[in-house]
């Protein structure tokens, strides 16, 4: 039996059918895609907010690090700092054994308060550093180990600047004492010295007295021996001392006595050597003349005294 709708009414059933179900699944499927659009970009925004702060983040952290690394650096340039003030101390305090003086160990107590002063405020950097770090959340392995180093490297200088100010209390106490003994051994010098220059002065010096026959006797200086009845004998030396009548000389300086008598008038009365000494004259009818020592050793060897008569 033949359908009633015409072949092409049921074309265009069907074309509506397919066009209806199209629809719906078309707007089944738009709802899913619009959810997913919506979940994408939430997350999308989720991650760039994440992003930002990440960076924000390792910014922070880079800062913090370039902080630390100059805080080291200056950590570093203190301890070489530190070093040579320590050689310093080292040589003022081998200066102030030598010279002992007073002036060296203040100098030197001054140089250990400087170092004393540049360990405390480096230690303090590191410390301040290390809070930091903590407050932060800031580990660096590498720093770490740097400010660890450092820090131990400044604690010795510490022990080694209590060292040495023990030492230079002990250097005080040994200056003292070797002032002390200087003072000793100056005294003892200057006293040897003096004595040299006494001693000295007593082997240069000699005594001259040239005077006539009755002022020689009038003081005492001499006196006449082996005479008989007032006649013959001879004028000796008594060994007394009379200072208005001998004068010092200084025998290195003064090889020439001056004689005020002619050269046949002159008697010596002291036993120098003859070969030691001679009597010069002035010259022809002069009334003066001079005894020349030509051998000073010998001429002063027995007796530090010359006694010169000359007529009255």
């Amino acid at each position: 039996m033949e359908h009633p709708l015409k072949p092409r009414a049921w074309n265009r059933i069907r074309e509506i059918g397919v066009t209806a179900a199209l629809s719906v699944l078309l707007a089944t499927g738009g709802c899913a895609w619009k959810q997913e659009r919506d979940q994408l970009r939430a997350e999308k925004a989720k991650l760039t907010d994440e992003k930002q702060k990440l960076a924000d983040m390792v910014f922070s952290l880079q800062s913090e690090s370039d902080e630390a690394n100059a805080t080291l650096n200056e950590v570093q340039k203190g301890l070489e700092d530190i070093r040579a003030k320590e050689l310093k101390v080292i040589r003022t305090s081998i200066s102030v054994a030598r010279e002992g003086k007073a002036a060296g160990r203040d100098r030197l107590e001054a140089e250990l308060q400087t170092i004393r002063e540049a360990v405390h405020r480096n230690l303090e950097k590191l410390a301040r550093l290390e809070r930091a770090n903590k407050q932060g959340g800031l580990r660096v392995a590498s720093l770490e180990k740097l400010a660890d180093e450092l820090k131990r490297s400044l604690e010795e200088k510490a022990a080694t600047v209590a060292e040495l100010e023990a030492r230079v209390g002990d250097l005080s106490k040994t200056v003292q004492s070797q002032a002390s003994s200087l003072a000793e051994k100056d005294e003892t010098i200057h006293r040897g010295e003096t004595d040299i220059a006494q001693k000295t002065k007593e082997l240069h010096t000699a005594y001259v007295a040239v005077a006539s026959k009755d002022v020689l006797k009038d003081k005492g200086v001499v006196e006449k021996k082996g005479s008989i009845l007032g006649l013959g004998g001879r004028w000796i030396e008594t060994g007394k001392f009379d200072p208005d009548v001998f004068r010092e000389i200084d025998v290195t300086q003064e090889l020439e006595v001056p004689i005020p008598a002619p050269a046949g008038k002159v008697r010596v009365v002291t036993g120098q050597p003859k070969e030691s000494y001679e009597i010069v004259s002035g010259g022809p009818g002069s009334k003066s003349s001079k005894l020349a020592v030509k051998d000073p050793s010998a001429f002063w060897k027995g007796d530090r005294y010359l006694v010169v008569m000359i007529p009255d």
